[in-house]
Parts: structure tokens; C-alpha cells; sequence
């Protein structure tokens, strides 16, 4: 593990302790490994395979209560995308957090500063809710799946 990798462990896990919850080896090797695949967008069959693979009692009920755990405080996103099923990312230290994806060709793109500034100042100017930390998911069509189809 490098050392950047491992502070950023080390953080999730006071994270969790702060969170009033136990760091089990099975929920501690789940969190390395997304945080060693921060960049992706994983499956639940890929970490199944990995946890299965690392562990012999790793029960599937386990991982998906962890994962929805580890969504509840905010350390992973969900996100479904059309013909793939749902797949996990992390986003724990991420400012933006949200994406726009093609319900027609499944495209998928991370929503950008600039929407996120525009979403948060509506936000406090309809709501009064100031400080949002954004997380959410857009899906329709894309422009090109528009331009191919009139009815999208």
C-alpha cells in the first residue's frame, strides 16, 4: 500500500470508529479494497469474488449491509447504469459527486464545479440550505441518443 493510500485508510477507518462502528477485518479489507480501486466503478460480483476470495466465510448478506452502510456515511455512491446493473464508487473526500447518465447508451459523466456551484445557490436561495455537500444522479438521454431518436 502506498503511504497516501494508507493515511486515507487510516482516516476511513477513525471515520468509522467516529461513527460509533466496529472495524471487523472483513468491513476493514471491503474499505482497502475500494479504496484501491477509488477510480473505478465496481460491481458487486467483482468485490463478491474478491471478498470470497480473501475470506472463506464471506457472506454475501455481509458485503451488501456493509456497502449500504458504507453509503449511508456517505464513503461510496451507488449508481445504475442501464445494461450493467448497479455498480459502487468511492467518493468519501470528493467534492462533486454527481453524474449524469443516458438511460439509452448508458454513457455516464461526472457532474462538474460549475453545476455543482449553480445547484448549491439555488439550494440556498429557494431553501436557505447553505454548505451542501452534493450527491446525486441525473439520468435521461444524451445528446446524441436524442439526436438518433425522436421520441427521446
Amino acid at each position: 500500500m502506498i503511504p497516501g493510500a494508507m493515511k486515507k485508510h487510516q482516516d476511513l477507518l477513525a471515520f468509522l470508529r467516529s461513527q460509533k462502528m466496529r472495524v471487523t477485518p472483513p468491513r476493514r479489507l471491503l474499505l482497502q479494497f475500494i479504496l484501491d480501486h477509488s477510480n473505478r466503478r465496481l460491481s458487486i460480483r467483482e468485490i463478491q469474488e474478491f471478498m470470497g476470495a480473501q475470506l472463506r466465510k464471506a457472506d454475501r448478506s455481509s458485503v451488501y449491509r456493509n456497502l449500504e452502510t458504507f453509503e449511508r456515511l456517505g464513503i461510496i455512491q451507488s449508481l445504475s447504469f442501464p445494461g450493467e446493473g448497479r455498480r459502487y464508487q468511492y467518493v468519501f473526500d470528493r467534492k462533486v459527486r454527481h453524474f449524469y447518465i443516458c438511460r439509452s447508451c448508458g454513457k455516464a459523466n461526472r457532474g462538474d464545479e460549475r453545476l455543482f456551484r449553480r445547484v448549491e445557490a439555488a439550494l440556498k436561495d429557494i431553501h436557505g440550505f447553505a454548505k451542501a455537500n452534493l450527491s446525486v444522479v441525473f439520468y435521461g438521454a444524451c445528446s446524441k441518443c436524442r439526436k438518433n431518436s425522436p421520441t427521446a
